[in-house]
């Protein structure tokens, strides 16, 4: 059995991922570790009383009070309801997965526990830290990220506002080999789905994520029967979006204008249901060992 271990912020979005990954996909980790100690923003980590302030000067009101539901629905204790969501403690208890707080997944506090866990993988999605050494050699079959588009396209912090923001016709999630070069490393598999006028970034987010369950899914079994999953080197000469960090205020400006919405209501609400969110036009695409990967949206 492989064994592996999920890094992630606490949010509402990486709760809901969590819960796929465990209810649905039957991929229970070794541990969660879940990011803490702040926001690394433009070089500089601010403490969570800072984070706030810095926010709304930076960003203005909407974005910010998006990030702070976020991240209070994933930070809450207590689950929703019946049968919805369970909150990440409910998770642990449920399914005795150990819960490590940290503000360094490479730092030698968490390595040290991962090495007693002895993972064979570790698994990020929706992570804020950049993995270096010793973490990424530590687990035999490496590090994997769920990145939220189809790289190399969008590459950076949040590649679903970027594809908001240059309304892309698809929506596309990518499982690749973590490199200490951010959203760099092979490409083992990529899945894409048709966005709709209507779909909210935190619809999206919730979407592509769970499309990333499937790709990781596959890629463990794989390794659970002794096979070398194919990969395909990412050429980031190839991508039509180039690498961008966080929102300008003149982008979140247009993305209003452009009529996109961060959240409604009802995506909340389905979220905290727990209901299915796979999109029925999803298509996943992975590379073989005599043919280089077709990109899933060209």
């Amino acid at each position: 059995m492989i064994r592996f271990a999920y890094g992630c912020i606490p949010s509402v979005m990486s709760l809901a991922f969590a819960n796929t990954l465990v209810r649905r996909g039957g991929l229970v980790p070794t541990s969660i570790l879940l990011s803490a100690g702040g926001l690394r923003f433009q070089k500089k980590r601010y403490t969570p009383a800072q984070v706030l302030p810095v926010f709304l000067r930076q960003f203005g009101a909407r974005f910010t009070g998006y990030n702070v539901l976020a991240g209070l629905g994933g930070s809450l204790p207590f689950g929703y309801p019946r049968d919805g969501l369970l909150s990440f403690q409910q998770l642990s208890r449920a399914y005795d997965i150990p819960l490590v707080v940290s503000d360094d997944f490479s730092g030698e506090k968490a390595v040290e526990s991962l090495r007693r866990q002895e993972v064979d993988l570790f698994v990020t999605s929706m992570c804020d830290q950049i993995l270096r050494e010793p973490l990424l050699g530590l687990p035999r079959h490496g590090c994997l990220n769920i990145h939220p588009s189809l790289l190399p396209d969008f590459r950076g912090v949040d590649s679903i506002f970027q594809a908001m923001l240059n309304d892309v016709p698809e929506i596309g999630t990518t499982l690749h080999h973590t490199t200490a070069r951010i959203d760099a490393g092979d490409v083992y598999g990529q899945s894409a789905f048709t966005r709709t006028g209507s779909d909210s970034h935190l619809a999206l987010t919730v979407k592509a994520t769970a499309a990333g369950v499937r790709l990781l899914k596959r890629h463990v079994d794989a390794l659970e029967q002794g096979q070398r999953p194919a990969s395909h080197a990412m050429d980031v000469t190839r991508a039509r979006f180039p690498y961008r960090s966080w929102p300008t205020r003149e982008e979140l400006e247009r993305f209003h204008a452009q009529g996109h919405v961060f959240w409604r209501a009802g995506d909340f609400r389905r979220v905290l249901r727990f209901e299915d969110p796979t999109d029925p036009t999803a298509r996943d695409v992975f590379p073989t060992a005599s043919e280089p990967l077709k990109t899933a949206a060209r």
